[in-house]
């Protein structure tokens, strides 16, 4: 069975994502690209599809196309909601690319979409793909910890790309990746509502539980031209008792340790990054280490979207987990601006 498939957006995102499909052939083919430019959807057609994907102008375009079975959502942050909506009308299953969209109120239109034309909806959580978190939950899933107390998740790197203007992967000519994440408009936030939302989703995944409060510090130490902070340090209580930290940054690289997640708990701790994963029950003389070979997560992710697509399989980055770590984050703002502790409510389209 083949997924075919529409990439929207052909910049650093789309040509990530574009080679993350070409590497699930022949599960998943890309049929048209959709961009303002030209250039680049051509590039991405001719680099990932052979040539052989039809070329749009804009989005409307695309899901008019009859091949297109899926999109691939790869804009922009506040092009979300508007592209979701459309894609929902037209019967497209939705991978769309993190932040789910900008508010609360977005995420309950978004759901009643998906739920109204019953289309399969994926957000791109791809580091839930990374080998080392994937055995980390498995370990948490089956107790071997015991009762978790705190976890840490980390998400940081000094971000050099809006001082160059260098894209982080090649590109034919087109607007740069970073000149949009300058208005705030268009971003709905700063760092922590971008790349934070990986070290929320990360820390979510790891407490397998709600969260039911939120506090947070903002800051921005090295990129005065964001509207928006570059630094967020996050702090989570959970249903299950337990405390989450995040800790992002576009200011400053990881510590020296490397670790983008830890856990402490009844019986030991856990500490992992993306190639290796150290379990060290308390007690014991030493450590156990385990490391992995380098993974695509993109290419996992596009991997489990055909796995729920086309075998059912239950979905890891719902539009339940996505709006979840959007109520985390929005909340992380209130109480930053607020100078309070903010509730979670059950439903996670408000705010306490």
């Amino acid at each position: 069975m083949t997924t075919r498939v529409g990439i929207i957006g052909a910049g650093w995102m789309g040509v990530t994502h574009a080679q993350a499909w070409q590497n699930n052939v022949p599960r998943g083919e890309i049929v048209a690209v959709a961009d303002v430019s030209e250039a680049r959807a051509r590039d991405v057609s001719e680099r990932f599809a052979g040539g052989r994907a039809r070329l749009h102008p804009d989005l409307e375009a695309l899901l008019g196309d009859p091949a297109v079975e899926a999109v691939d959502i790869c804009l922009p942050h506040h092009l979300h909601r508007p592209s979701i909506l459309a894609a929902a009308a037209a019967g497209k299953h939705v991978l769309c690319e993190k932040p789910l969209c900008l508010s609360l109120a977005e995420a309950r239109e978004i759901k009643s979409a998906i739920d109204e034309s019953g289309i399969t909806f994926m957000s791109a959580h791809n580091q839930l793909f990374t080998p080392s978190l994937v055995e980390a939950r498995q370990l948490l899933a089956e107790g071997t910890l015991g009762k978790t107390y705190l976890a840490r998740s980390t998400e940081a790197g000094r971000n050099t790309g809006f001082k160059t203007g260098q894209p982080p992967v090649a590109l034919a000519p087109g607007a740069s990746s970073w000149s949009w994440r300058l208005d705030k408009m268009q971003t709905g936030g700063g760092e922590v509502l971008d790349t934070g939302w990986h070290g929320a989703y990360r820390l979510l995944a790891l407490a397998d539980s709600r969260p039911v409060e939120v506090t947070a510090m903002l800051a921005n130490f090295y990129l005065p031209e964001l509207e928006g902070e570059d630094t967020g340090v996050v702090l989570v209580r959970f249903e299950s008792g337990m405390i989450g930290l995040l800790v992002t940054s576009w200011a400053f690289p990881n510590a020296p340790d490397g670790w983008s997640f830890q856990v402490s708990a009844e019986r030991g701790s856990i500490a992992g990054h993306a190639r290796k994963l150290v379990h060290a029950p308390y007690g014991q003389p030493a450590p156990a280490e385990r490391t992995f070979e380098p993974v695509h997560t993109f290419t996992r992710e596009v991997t489990h979207f055909l796995d729920v697509i086309q075998a059912g399989e239950p979905g890891q980055a719902t539009w339940e987990h996505a709006a979840r770590v959007l109520q985390v984050i929005l909340g992380a703002y209130t109480a930053a601006a607020e100078r309070r502790t903010v509730a979670l409510p059950e439903d996670p389209t408000e705010l306490g």
